[in-house]
């Protein structure tokens, strides 16, 4: 009787170990094949600091997701491909990425030209090509397809709430502007003045002016803009050529004549490179003024970035962040990654909070919107680097964003 019963109880035991095993499968799930995702940016030069910044926020993302478990078991692992500023060797990363690593989901970062070429890989390959922080208007436009997203502003928002700033600014009746002279210069100058001579008529725009990327010699573009007086003189220039231009500025008295300055993209770099050279009540827009977001989320993101790079965090972070986070959502509502169609067709309404408050993802173009930010650039000891913008407007980017029947007829759909 007792051989029976320790018979039965080894028996017994066996069969909860074999009962463990079968449900150990759930954990074992955990150590699938992770789920790739191809990160292309410019690592090297000048503004590797701008492309790290992404990477960092889309890293975080996918942090997050990991530590909810992933999708279907599987992790998210990052690959990242330095492009030099070539959209040749974009393109070249982007086609081993999807050919040789089976990678179904690349972002590029910040060039508009290599997000456009690649995404025609994408349609090529079914693929989900996504513009990490690219601002060409082309891609989710004429150039745009179902395998093409977006996660930050193009040249049409950024322009439209630039000029909507200006609408009840009475003051203002004659503009210059200054942008660099190829696709993103151009059309963020287009789009600003074509929405504002819409909204004021009356603003006259006496000069523009295009330095060639990275250009080291400003004078001789601010010296024709002093050419006619104007009130203000809206500026396209970023990172490097933004600092050049402020210090040949402000050693040609460009703004001593009662021109205000308006920039977009002033924390685009580190706000403290300028803090020498920004003329008193310079206006400018802001992906990311975290000093004057109160959310438990923004000040959770704020703190894991500056961990991370060591600083504070810019604009493109936040972007980074929505990039990533458009992905693993999307793959989350399709049920896994496998399916290319199913996570195209899931990221049209996804949503989750940002650092910047809300983002929504829409379906005809598969582009990102959210609040974006306006301020006058304020000096204080208790802001990053002493310097920041206050005054801080929010604007609602589909509120001036092209509606779907214009993508659609710009697609010839």
């Amino acid at each position: 009787m007792i051989r029976r019963i320790r018979k039965r109880a080894v028996l017994a035991a066996l069969a909860g170990c074999l009962l463990v095993a079968g449900f150990g499968g759930g954990a074992t799930a955990q150590n699938k094949e992770p789920i790739k995702l191809g990160l292309i940016d410019i690592y090297s030069g000048g503004i590797a600091f701008i492309a790290e910044t992404i990477r960092t926020g889309f890293q975080i993302a996918l942090d997050e997701a990991n530590a909810e478990g992933g999708v279907d078991g599987r992790r998210f692992t990052l690959v990242t491909a330095d492009m030099g500023g070539s959209v040749e060797k974009a393109v070249t990363e982007a086609r081993r990425m999807i050919l040789e690593q089976d990678i179904k989901y690349v972002t590029v970062g910040i060039h508009s030209g290599a997000a456009v070429a690649v995404g025609n890989l994408g349609k090529e390959h079914k693929a989900l090509i996504l513009g990490g922080f690219a601002t060409t208007k082309r891609l989710t436009g004429e150039a745009g397809h179902r395998y093409v997203g977006r996660a930050n502003l193009s040249t049409v928002e950024i322009g439209r709430i630039m000029a909507e700033y200006l609408r009840d600014r009475q003051d203002v009746k004659r503009i210059a502007t200054i942008a660099p002279d190829y696709e993103y210069g151009q059309h963020f100058a287009a789009d600003f003045v074509g929405h504002l001579k819409t909204i004021r008529p009356d603003i006259k725009v006496v000069r523009q002016e295009w330095p060639k990327f990275r250009a080291t010699d400003f004078a001789p573009h601010v010296t024709a803009l002093q050419a006619q007086p104007v009130d203000m003189i809206v500026a396209g220039v970023f990172g490097g050529d933004l600092i050049n231009f402020l210090k040949a500025g402000r050693d040609f008295g460009l703004f001593e004549d009662k021109t205000q300055l308006f920039v977009h993209g002033l924390d685009l770099a580190k706000m403290g490179f300028m803090k020498d050279s920004l003329p008193e009540n310079t206006i400018g827009t802001v992906w990311y003024p975290f000093y004057a977001i109160d959310s438990a989320k923004s000040k959770t993101f704020e703190a894991e970035v500056a961990k991370r790079m060591k600083t504070y965090a810019t604009g493109s972070a936040p972007v980074g962040y929505a990039a990533g986070k458009m992905l693993t959502e999307a793959m989350k509502r399709a049920g896994g990654a496998a399916d290319v169609e199913k996570v195209i067709d899931a990221l049209g309404g996804v949503q989750f909070e940002g650092p910047t408050g809300k983002v929504q993802v829409r379906g005809c173009d598969n582009m990102a919107l959210y609040e974006f930010y306006i301020g006058t650039v304020r000096r204080d000891a208790s802001l990053p680097d002493g310097i920041g913008v206050g005054d801080v407007k929010r604007f609602e980017t589909k509120s001036v964003a092209r509606s779907c029947e214009d993508i659609a007829k710009l697609r010839g759909q």
